[in-house]
């Protein structure tokens, strides 16, 4: 193809070159040898000058590439066509005249020529801007009717006939949908209603979009649309406004919607009954509890000396399981309060938050004569005292199991601001949790192998504050060299 506009280009400036030769040469003969003024040669040329700069303003935009290659091509075989043309047209009339003049008439052959080249390439160029414009027209109509075949939305081209619409084609996903258009094109537009229908002719009336919902009952059940028209604009042939209907089926959308609600549903009702149970535990259950302790403490005090060493180690036993039982209640009302009934979050001083936490566990740390430290905190957006009470866990957590039994336990704690995260992280020197438990620790009444009669419900409440603010908690251990617990909130 550059080949083709080489030789385009080449043969129109040969074209323009010649020519260009001529003229000069007209205006050298008019105004040297005949004497002619300059201002008349001037005006006696100014046409083929004219022209001549046309042609070469053509030939300057073509070798910028401005235009496609069949179009180069179509003004290139206009414009020799017009040259051609000419010189036979007007030669058959020179020759006649040669006669009685020799140089003069070749001259006014040239000069026509000119005119009638240039002529030629101005309806070359025209003939080609029009048939590249009838082209894209054609590569457009067929791009849009490949749209308008293939869409996924069910599309009917519609046109306003006084007060009521007319159907003047559907796509075959329309058809298939809803059934072909009867003949006398009354439209078929599923779901809507009479009302609906009038706002939309108002509605292209005016120009404007409109968009609803609507059902349609088809015999494989119900299918939810959203439905959109478009006008388009008027035809005063066709005599009336035209716009698109389009169907677009969001009947998986809407099913999803009303799983996504009855989810909803059965969740709230699962809270509820998480609270019920939180009551039930908070009351019912702690008086029992309470009685069982009462009648042992009292069993123990009336007939203590009466009692021998194994039923002292009954009674102890069984006030143990009672002070077990209620940490246990105590630690699942905690953890069910954690979505219930939690404060809303807000930038809070981490630090300060941690100082009073160590403050609540002193006499742990004291009894366990443990090293407590820490890095400066950063600020985080969170429920203030549920991240105290996640460090509490945390920390009581690594003072408990710190310990090697030949030191007493170290505990440090650190911060770190990542890009989307604040995540803190608390070390111990325990004996650290084997890989395979490392993940189970945060379950309800999950045990490592490290622990020691706890209730097993409190990294599960760590686990659940970090959920509840969409962060995440794990932990990195390594045998016989500590844990570290890591707990990223998200920066808000």
């Amino acid at each position: 193809m550059r080949v083709h506009r080489r030789v385009s280009l080449a043969v129109l400036s040969g074209i323009g070159l010649s020519l260009t030769g001529v003229l000069l040469f007209d205006v050298y003969e008019d105004w040297t040898v005949q004497g002619n003024t300059l201002a008349s040669t001037a005006v006696e040329n100014a046409l083929p000058f004219a022209l001549l700069l046309g042609l070469f303003y053509t030939v300057w935009e073509l070798r910028r590439g401005t235009y496609s290659e069949p179009f180069v091509e179509s003004v290139t075989l206009w414009t020799v066509a017009g040259a051609v043309t000419t010189v036979v047209l007007v030669g058959w009339v020179v020759g006649i005249q040669s006669l009685q003049n020799e140089l003069k008439p070749w001259i006014i052959v040239l000069q026509t020529t000119v005119v009638g080249t240039s002529a030629g390439l101005l309806v070359g160029r025209r003939t080609a801007t029009v048939e590249r414009a009838r082209e894209r027209s054609e590569r457009e109509r067929a791009r849009f009717e490949s749209l308008f075949e293939n869409d996924p939305a069910a599309i009917a081209d519609l046109r306003l006939d006084g007060d009521r619409f007319v159907v003047e084609a559907t796509n075959p996903e329309y058809d298939t949908r809803f059934g072909r258009v009867s003949d006398d094109h009354e439209p078929v537009l599923p779901g809507l209603d009479g009302e609906t229908i009038r706002t939309f002719e108002d509605a292209v009336e005016t120009g404007e979009r409109r968009r609803v919902e609507a059902t349609h009952y088809a015999p494989e059940g119900p299918k939810h649309y959203v439905v959109e028209l478009v006008p388009y604009g008027g035809d005063a042939a066709l005599g009336g406004s035209r716009s698109y209907v389009l169907y677009r089926d969001v009947t998986e959308v809407r099913e999803a919607e009303l799983e996504l609600e009855r989810t909803v549903e059965q969740l709230e009702r699962s809270n509820e009954q998480l609270q019920q149970f939180a009551y039930v535990a908070s009351h019912d259950l702690q008086e029992p509890l309470r009685m069982v302790s009462s009648y042992v403490d009292l069993l123990a005090s009336e007939y203590g000396d009466e009692l021998d060493d194994e039923a002292d180690e009954y009674i102890d036993f069984a006030v143990d399981g009672a002070k077990r039982m209620q940490a246990m209640i105590d630690a699942l009302l905690e953890y069910s309060r954690v979505h219930t009934e939690g404060e809303s979050f807000e930038e809070v001083d981490a630090e300060a938050v941690f100082d009073r936490a160590v403050r609540d566990l002193e006499l742990l740390i004291a009894e366990r004569e443990a090293t407590v430290t820490n890095d400066d905190l950063p600020r985080v957006v969170a429920d203030e005292d549920q991240l105290g009470q996640l460090f509490r866990n945390l920390l009581s957590n690594a003072v408990e199991h710190g310990d090697d039994g030949d030191d007493p336990p170290t505990v440090h704690v650190s911060g770190a601001e990542r890009e989307d995260a604040v995540v803190f992280s608390i070390s111990d020197d325990g004996p650290g949790i084997p890989s395979d438990q490392q993940e189970r620790v945060f379950e309800l009444f999950e045990q490592s192998d490290r622990d020691d009669g706890g209730t097993g419900i409190g990294l599960a409440i760590c686990q659940r504050i970090v959920n509840r603010h969409e962060g995440d908690i794990w932990v990195e251990s390594t045998p016989e060299e500590g844990a570290t617990f890591h707990a990223s909130f998200p920066k808000r």
